[in-house]
């Protein structure tokens, strides 16, 4: 009576939480950016934003809609052991989360980027360490261009506490890569703690399309 549907189109599929076949071929990508912005050494994205994971982003961040999640987690699982993903994540030491400012996340209850990546995270056996915060209650930015974005992101984050990250390797998971404006000022505070190599992984971007 209640047969698994695809989470973007509600076309009818085999197993729960899983896209359809023309959802999957339009929305995967998991591929590189050709713009890696300093101090980032690569990005790596799994799925297209818009006319991809948009709506389901959409309900997760403004809605608090956490019956998302799973098929986002599913997302991360279906690719989770191809070999552009085994490479990326190869030496990778811990995980760092975009962080939300401590207002937000009252308002929200939960930071989106960690729910989503936890449990891949866990299955991978990396770390996920909240070393920064976020010291400015910023406007949503998706209204800004990246000149903009750079000058309300100036300075943002700092690290939560002092930790030696000398010669590790970090990745910064994220939901979205749109200019990388965020990422590169959250590498920035990551390389001043010593971080030898600083990776993205983003669930969705839109680059190259």
């Amino acid at each position: 009576m209640f047969p698994p549907r695809c989470p973007v189109c509600r076309e009818i599929v085999d197993e729960r939480y899983q896209l359809c076949q023309s959802c999957a071929e339009k929305i995967l990508r998991l591929d590189f950016s050709p713009e890696v912005p300093p101090p980032i050494k690569k990005v790596l994205r799994v799925a297209r934003y818009r006319e991809g994971l948009q709506p389901l982003l959409h309900k997760l961040k403004f809605e608090n809609n956490l019956n998302v999640l799973p098929a986002l987690k599913k997302i991360l699982d279906d690719v989770s052991s191809c070999e552009e993903m085994l490479k990326f994540l190869d030496g990778i030491n811990l995980a760092v989360p975009v962080p939300l400012h401590v207002e937000r996340f009252k308002e929200r209850g939960f930071n989106q980027t960690e729910k989503i990546f936890e449990d891949f995270l866990v299955k991978k056996n990396i770390p996920l360490k909240q070393i920064l915060i976020r010291r400015v209650a910023t406007p949503k930015l998706y209204k800004f261009g990246k000149a903009e974005r750079q000058e309300i992101l100036r300075g943002v984050f700092a690290a939560k506490e002092i930790i030696d990250l000398r010669g590790k390797k970090i990745l910064i998971v994220d939901d979205i890569f749109t200019t990388g404006t965020t990422v590169s000022e959250c590498a920035k505070v990551l390389k001043q703690l010593g971080a030898e190599k600083i990776f993205v992984l983003a669930l969705s971007s839109d680059f190259s399309e």
